[in-house]
């Protein structure tokens, strides 16, 4: 890439070029843009699409908010320099002076390693595989019952996914530093088990809320958790207005719900610029609050990637 790339000095004092593949409102780009801004590093932002707005037959759907996944060919050929970063079309990716690296849980691993700032990680060992166990459980027991309870259309579903979720959840909960400690995973210290499940968690609080009937009163230390997040500006910076959120997933409400109830905001203002250009590339200076906001619709999907 050469499109005025940012430059930061990473460890070994070798100038290298950070881009980052990113999908606007997906919550796995998120979690990967919280590490890069607690790191508070210089790096280029290409806004992906893998998504298309009509179906395998090619007619086209306005109300589909582009759910149909791109194949990889048409990948390949709008986006090589991001499919030559993450082969099989992941969201989101990163490249760092030739180094390329996918899958935002390892891709925060490899921030906390490649750049100054922050850790994202702690330095005791064992408290270091607690991050990494529970980070990984976020992706196991909490969002793909997420997805299913957002999905499911029959009431059989919903039961056993909300109950597999609230699992999930009471688990994460339970093994939470004490809040005398301090409000984060591990307590005063914000870490990669935050940032797994910050953008997911939000979610929840919005569109499970509305469409799913979802109580975060249940979970009194994940609220009091999110209100230390929601302060951070790495969080701040980078999450997707509520509301947003709610609209776009309006076509999860169940069919008897007036058409009237289902939004909670007018018209939106405005897209990104980047959005009606093919591998758009924003800096970080850049009004990330309207990128984060305004950008292309959220998908339920696990970690996003394009078919085969």
């Amino acid at each position: 890439m050469d499109d005025g790339a940012q430059e930061h000095e990473v460890s070994g004092n070798k100038a290298a070029t950070i881009v980052f593949y990113a999908g606007s409102g997906c919550p796995y780009t998120q979690r990967v843009w919280i590490g890069l801004e607690e790191k508070a590093i210089d790096y280029q932002w290409v806004d992906i699409d893998i998504y298309r707005k009509t179906n395998t037959d090619g007619d086209s759907n306005p109300n589909a908010r582009g759910r149909w996944l791109l194949p990889m060919e048409e990948l390949k050929q709008i986006y090589p320099n991001f499919v030559a970063c993450s082969p099989r079309g992941q969201l989101p990716a990163l490249e760092n002076g030739g180094e390329k690296v996918h899958d935002s849980t390892v891709l925060l691993e490899y921030v906390h390693e490649a750049f100054i700032g922050p850790p994202l990680l702690p330095t005791s060992p064992y408290a270091r595989a607690q991050v990494r166990l529970w980070s990984k459980h976020v992706d196991l027991h909490i969002v793909p019952n997420y997805e299913r309870l957002l999905a499911a259309h029959d009431q059989e579903t919903r039961s056993l996914a909300r109950e597999d979720l609230l699992r999930g959840l009471s688990e994460f909960q339970s093994v939470m530093a004490p809040l005398t400690e301090g409000p984060f995973f591990l307590g005063d210290d914000f870490s990669m088990a935050d940032m797994a499940l910050a953008p997911w968690w939000q979610r929840m609080c919005s569109v499970l809320r509305a469409y799913r009937k979802f109580d975060p009163t249940a979970f009194p230390r994940l609220q009091a958790w999110f209100e230390a997040v929601e302060a951070r500006p790495s969080f701040a910076q980078t999450s997707v207005d509520p509301e947003k959120l709610i609209e776009d997933f309006s076509y999860c409400a169940d069919p008897d719900i007036e058409e009237g109830t289902r939004f909670r905001r007018g018209k939106i203002a405005g897209n990104v610029s980047s959005n009606n250009n093919k591998g758009g590339i924003l800096s970080r200076r850049e009004d990330k609050h309207l990128r984060a906001g305004y950008g292309r619709s959220l998908r339920t999907l696990s970690e996003t990637s394009s078919i085969p």
